[in-house]
C-alpha cells in the first residue's frame, strides 16, 4: 500500500506527456492491436470466439459453469423467497427454484389458483412452497418479466447455436481444421447469424460515419464485443486490487486515495486498447481522461468486485466522509448488480462514457473548447452508443434495453453529484501535495 508521504515530494501537476507515461510500462495492451482491423484471415476465428463468449457469459439465461456465477452471488438475496440468488432471471435476481417456479406458472391463468389466506401469504424460504398463488403474485410484484421466457422454438435455436459454438471451441483448442465441424452446425448457426443480420454493415469500425444505426447486432458488432472483453481482461488481470479488502477504522483517506491510482491506470490502459481512443490527439485523451474518469471509475469498481459490496470500504466511507455518502454511494452501486450476468454491458458502457467531453462538473466549461476535435468525440460516442444499444436489444426486449439505458445514465449523474462531495472532503485534507499526481489530476486539484 502507498503510505502517506510516499508522493510527498512528487507534486508536479500532471501533464500530457507524464501522464500517458506513468502507463508505458503495460507492455501488453499491444496485443490488442491485431484487433483493431480485422482481415478476411481472423473473421472465422474472431467471429466464433465472439460468440462463444457471449453465449457463455452474456445471455439472459445461466451459462452450464454455475459454480463462478454462485459464488459472485453469495451475498445476494432471491427478491421472490430471500434464499441465496442464482442469477439474474426474467429481468429479477432469483433463486434457482424461483426461476424454474416462473417459468411453469408465467402464463397460467391466476384465476386456477386458489389462495386459503385471501392472498396474503408471506414467502419467504421456507413457505415458497404452501402457497402458489401468492408465490406468483409476488414474482410479479418485483417485476418478473414473462415475456422474456423463450418458446420452444427460441430454445431450440439458441441450444443449436450453443452447439456449433462449442464444438468450434474444442475444435479450435485440439488445433483441428475448421472444415471439420458438422456441416448441418455450420448452416444452422450461419442461417441464425444472417436472420438477425439482414442488413449486415461491412464498413471499417474505424469508420464513424457510415456505422449503422439499426438494432440488429450484426457479425462486425459481435466480433468488436469480444475484443472489448478481451481487452479488459486482460488489463484487469495484470493488477491485485486486494488492498480494499484489507483497509480497517485506522487506515488514513490519503491512503485510500492513492490506492486508487492502481484502479485508475488499469481503467486508463483499457481505453489505451480501444483504437478510437488511441487515434486521439494526446492532448483530447488527456482532457477525456481528467474530466470523465472520476464519475465513471465506479463501473470499474463494480465489475472488478464481482457486483459484491465492500463492507470494509464501506465503513471507512461512512469515517472518511459521512454516513450518508456511503449509503447514497453503496445504492447507487447496487442499481449496476442486475447486470451480474451482463459485465459487457458496463464494459461497453465505460467506452461510451470516456468519450464525454466533460462528467466532471466542478471542471470549468471552458475547458469544452480545449479539445482539438470535439466532432470526431461526437461520433465515436454516437458509434459505441449504438453499439450498446444494439446489444441491449439482442439480450432483452425494447423494453427492458430502454430501462438498461435510463439506469446507466441516472446513476452516472448520481455518481457525477457524489464525487462532488468526495472531491469537498478530499480538497479540505492536508495531505492533498502528498497525493499521486494521477489522483491530483482527475481530482482537479
Amino acid at each position: 500500500m502507498m503510505s502517506d508521504n510516499q508522493y510527498e515530494n512528487d507534486t508536479t501537476p500532471l501533464t500530457f506527456d507524464n501522464l500517458f507515461s506513468l502507463l508505458d510500462n503495460f507492455n501488453s495492451y499491444n496485443k490488442y492491436d491485431q484487433y483493431s482491423v480485422l482481415d478476411d484471415d481472423d473473421l472465422i476465428e474472431e467471429i466464433t470466439s465472439s460468440l462463444s463468449e457471449i453465449d457463455q457469459n452474456q445471455l439472459p439465461t445461466l451459462s452450464d459453469d454455475s459454480s463462478t456465477e454462485e459464488s459472485q452471488l453469495s451475498n445476494l438475496e432471491c427478491r421472490v423467497c430471500g434464499a441465496p440468488a442464482h442469477g439474474f432471471n426474467f429481468g429479477q435476481i432469483t433463486c434457482g427454484p424461483c426461476k424454474a417456479f416462473f417459468r411453469r406458472n408465467a402464463f397460467r391463468n391466476k384465476s386456477e389458483l386458489r389462495c386459503q389466506s385471501s392472498g396474503s401469504c408471506v414467502i419467504n424460504i421456507h413457505t415458497r412452497r404452501h402457497c402458489a398463488y401468492c408465490r406468483l403474485q409476488k414474482c410479479f410484484d418485483v417485476e418478473m418479466r414473462k415475456e422474456l421466457i423463450l418458446s420452444d422454438e427460441e430454445k431450440k435455436s439458441r441450444h443449436l447455436l450453443i452447439l456449433a459454438n462449442r464444438q468450434l471451441k474444442q475444435i479450435l483448442s485440439n488445433k483441428q481444421p475448421l472444415r471439420t465441424l458438422s456441416t448441418a452446425l455450420r448452416k444452422r448457426k450461419r442461417s441464425l447469424i444472417s436472420s438477425r443480420n439482414e442488413q449486415t454493415v461491412v464498413n471499417s469500425v474505424t469508420k464513424m460515419h457510415c456505422c449503422s444505426s439499426n438494432d440488429i447486432l450484426n457479425d462486425e458488432d459481435q466480433i468488436l464485443l469480444n475484443n472489448i472483453n478481451n481487452a479488459y481482461q486482460l488489463v484487469v488481470d495484470k493488477n491485485d486490487y486486494s488492498y480494499i479488502d484489507k483497509y480497517t477504522s485506522s487506515t488514513p483517506f490519503s491512503q485510500f486515495i492513492n490506492d486508487e491510482t492502481m484502479m485508475y491506470e488499469s481503467l486508463i490502459n483499457f481505453f489505451k486498447c480501444i483504437p478510437e481512443f488511441k487515434q486521439l490527439d494526446k492532448n483530447d485523451q488527456v482532457l477525456l481522461i481528467k474530466s470523465n474518469l472520476l464519475t465513471i471509475i465506479h463501473l470499474h469498481h463494480i465489475i472488478i468486485y464481482n457486483f459484491q459490496d465492500c463492507p470494509n470500504l464501506d465503513k471507512c466511507l461512512s469515517k472518511w466522509i459521512n454516513k450518508d455518502f456511503d449509503y447514497q454511494i453503496v445504492r447507487t452501486r447496487q442499481y449496476f448488480y442486475r447486470f451480474i450476468n451482463y459485465p459487457l454491458v458496463l464494459k461497453l458502457a465505460l467506452v461510451v462514457l470516456i468519450f464525454s467531453v466533460n462528467l466532471s462538473s466542478w471542471f470549468d466549461i471552458t475547458q469544452f473548447y480545449e479539445y482539438k476535435n470535439t466532432k470526431i468525440l461526437f461520433e465515436y460516442q454516437n458509434y459505441y452508443t449504438n453499439i450498446l444499444w444494439r446489444y441491449l436489444n439482442y439480450l432483452f426486449d425494447e423494453k427492458e434495453a430502454i430501462k438498461v439505458m435510463e439506469i446507466i445514465v441516472m446513476q452516472i449523474l448520481r455518481f457525477q453529484l457524489l464525487m462532488v462531495t468526495m472531491r469537498n472532503s478530499v480538497c479540505q485534507s492536508p495531505y492533498c501535495s502528498q497525493y499521486h499526481p494521477l489522483m491530483q489530476s482527475v481530482l482537479g486539484l
